[in-house]
């Protein structure tokens, strides 16, 4: 038999847990390997974005993709969460990108899935409402961008900020809040271009109304 100091010497040496990447870290990250924290992306929002990138200049690709980020969280066995800029990545993905900058917010690879997923809800990192606005289980989260289903009122609600509608501020699930405002008010479906242009400018003048007056970035009454 092998003596103690010989099993010694061949004995593996044990294993390193990977580094933790500070926060601000960036990286080039893989789009297929990419993990959603929503269930849903707005279908025209993504076209708009598709369209936008399209009309980027090849030498100029590079800096537009770094201005735009894909903002990570680092959850156990290293998967990469996607924790804002969704719209982004499905457009760059519907593209045929393959590989896209992004930020890493937080590393929670020491954590255990349950304890990470705790951080995750408690720090409105994760947002599982599907397209009715219904709370789903987190098990619903969509394993890959392609996944994700289109609600029509995130569309809805980005086209109405963009038009000025409502300041964007910082507050958690701002863009949902408007959605599911939207969506008790403004009657769909949106399946053509024309009605979905019809229910912007419906949604944009409920957006000055009183009724959405307590909703954050809230601007106030259109002038005559």
């Amino acid at each position: 038999m092998p003596s103690g100091q010989a099993l010694a010497r061949t004995a593996p040496a044990p294993r390193r847990a990977p580094r933790k990447l500070a926060p601000d870290s960036k990286l080039m990250v893989p789009l297929d390997a990419l993990r959603p924290t929503q269930i849903t992306v707005g279908g025209y929002h993504v076209a708009q974005k598709i369209h936008v990138t399209r009309r980027i200049a090849p030498e100029a690709r590079a800096a537009f993709l770094d201005r735009h980020r894909v903002h990570l969280v680092i959850g156990p066995e290293q998967v990469l969460y996607v924790v804002d800029h969704h719209h982004w990545v499905r457009a760059w993905h519907d593209l045929g990108l393959t590989h896209v900058p992004g930020i890493v917010r937080a590393d929670l690879s020491d954590m255990d899935l349950p304890a990470f997923w705790r951080h995750m809800v408690a720090n409105h990192l994760v947002h599982p409402y599907d397209e009715h606005g219904r709370r789903r289980p987190l098990t619903e989260l969509p394993e890959a961008i392609h996944d994700m289903r289109d609600d029509p009122y995130r569309s809805l609600e980005a086209f109405v900020q963009l038009a000025g509608g409502y300041r964007k501020v910082k507050t958690a699930y701002l863009d949902f809040r408007w959605a599911d405002f939207f969506r008790r008010h403004v009657p769909g479906p949106f399946d053509t271009p024309h009605h979905f242009a019809f229910a912007v400018a419906s949604a944009f003048r409920l957006a000055h109304s009183r009724e959405a007056r307590d909703l954050p970035g809230y601007i106030g009454a259109l002038g005559c």
